[in-house]
């Protein structure tokens, strides 16, 4: 009886491996995607980008940065093989240039330099109000008004939300592997703040991320 149980555990077992492995593809190493136009977080998640070829935007195609300048244009149009679709470029999620993806935040795309479950990025933003802002103290003091101010913001792979960087969202994000997250709750608050971005490094090399198929 008890090798008959083992034998059912291991058969599942393999089982969840075998649906986890045709289930979902991990990204490649050094982000090697070709590039192409993600509409929604969805088609993203599935890496299913227009990609050049089926875009119409005037330009030359081997230029490096040719996803970028046709989204600097208030339509893009591509081809899906039926008929020609013409989209609000402020509509798109974000696209994969070079090896590097962009993300689109309030109708800008930014360049994500740090890739993974956890992701991070920095933004231009306008702001109102008094003060300055500081994503580990929070507001400062100072002239009030409309500004452009710099701000940092996480995203979870997983969901796609871009959310403001503060030490609160940081940890419930590391709060998923709760050994690194014990380590790192050790720290002082001090040190916490001087270390997060080290342990999103960390947590990301432990927790490589995958499309789905």
């Amino acid at each position: 009886m008890k090798s008959k149980l083992l034998l059912i555990l291991f058969c599942a077992f393999c089982t969840k491996i075998s649906f986890a492995q045709t289930d979902s593809v991990l990204v490649p190493a050094f982000l090697d995607v070709p590039d192409g136009i993600f509409l929604s977080y969805g088609d993203f998640r599935y890496n299913k980008g227009i990609l050049k070829d089926k875009i119409n935007s005037p330009g030359n195609k081997e230029q490096l940065d040719y996803i970028g300048k046709s989204l600097e244009k208030e339509t893009f149009s591509f081809f899906d093989g039926q008929k020609t679709n013409v989209v609000n470029s402020n509509t798109v999620w974000g696209f994969f240039q070079n090896k590097t993806l962009y993300i689109n935040y309030k109708g800008s795309f930014y360049r994500v330099p740090v890739f993974g479950s956890i992701c991070y990025l920095v933004a231009t933003v306008e702001v109102v109000g008094v003060g300055f802002y500081d994503p580990m103290f929070g507001p400062g003091s100072g002239s009030s008004g409309r500004r452009q101010e710099v701000r940092e913001f996480l995203i979870n792979f997983y969901d796609g939300m871009v959310k403001e960087f503060n030490m609160d969202e940081a940890e419930l994000l590391l709060s998923r592997d709760k050994g690194l997250y014990d380590e790192f709750k050790k720290l002082s608050n001090r040190k916490q703040k001087e270390q997060i971005f080290r342990y999103i490094r960390k947590y990301n090399e432990s927790h490589p991320v995958y499309f789905l198929k």
